[in-house]
């Protein structure tokens, strides 16, 4: 699946499903063995075995549910990455409306509150789509906005824990905004709105 990092999109191969069960199978055996010499139960070494391949089943469940509802980046894109936006962002704007936040009250009450999740730039607007994180935070969905739809814009790199940190408002034709925030990924996300075939407006000021 193509994936990118600072405004470079290279693909990462999918292992098959009998690759991932083998580590899971092997992960299990490794610790009933383990159990084994450590004490001489047998009993203790079969249900260490079954705990383990328990958990890490679960485990593989999640990155493969995960690894599904990574959005798929198109050959044209111009950059891709992981984003944050302000959840109550989210809350009252009809070009979001797409985006559910199941606990809008906490989400009012929190302002400085973000959903992750993966975003996808092209020419024609940006695409985001809310991560598992996100979903068990209780924002689930996802939005695409024309660059047509921002009629002012602001972005300035932000000091950080982590180095490369920035953000950008982006503010529509109703008064409504909307804040996302990159986590050491800004200085890609800046580049590729240089590449724009139109600017927009704000960014130059």
């Amino acid at each position: 699946m193509p994936h990118a990092r600072g405004g470079v999109i290279v693909t990462r191969r999918r292992r098959s499903p009998q690759h991932a069960w083998a580590i899971v199978l092997v992960l299990a055996l490794a610790s009933g063995l383990l159990a084994l010499v450590a004490t001489p139960s047998a009993t203790a070494a079969i249900a260490t075995f079954a705990l383990a391949a328990g958990c890490a089943a679960v485990a593989l469940a999640v990155a493969r549910r995960r690894q599904r509802n990574a959005p798929e980046v198109p050959a044209d894109a111009l950059w891709a990455g992981p984003a944050t936006v302000r959840m109550v962002d989210l809350l009252g704007c009809p070009l979001l409306d797409t985006v559910v936040v199941r606990r809008p009250a906490m989400a009012r009450r929190h302002p400085e509150r973000g959903a992750p999740g993966d975003l996808v730039l092209d020419q024609d607007g940006l695409t985001w789509t809310a991560n598992m994180t996100a979903e068990l935070m209780g924002v689930q969905g996802a939005f695409t906005l024309p660059w047509t739809s921002i009629v002012r814009a602001r972005a300035a790199a932000i000091p950080s824990a982590v180095p490369g940190s920035g953000a950008i408002a982006a503010t529509f034709g109703d008064g409504s905004k909307l804040d996302i925030a990159f986590s050491g990924n800004y200085a890609g996300f800046r580049a590729a709105l240089t590449r724009l075939q139109t600017p927009l407006r704000g960014l130059a000021e």
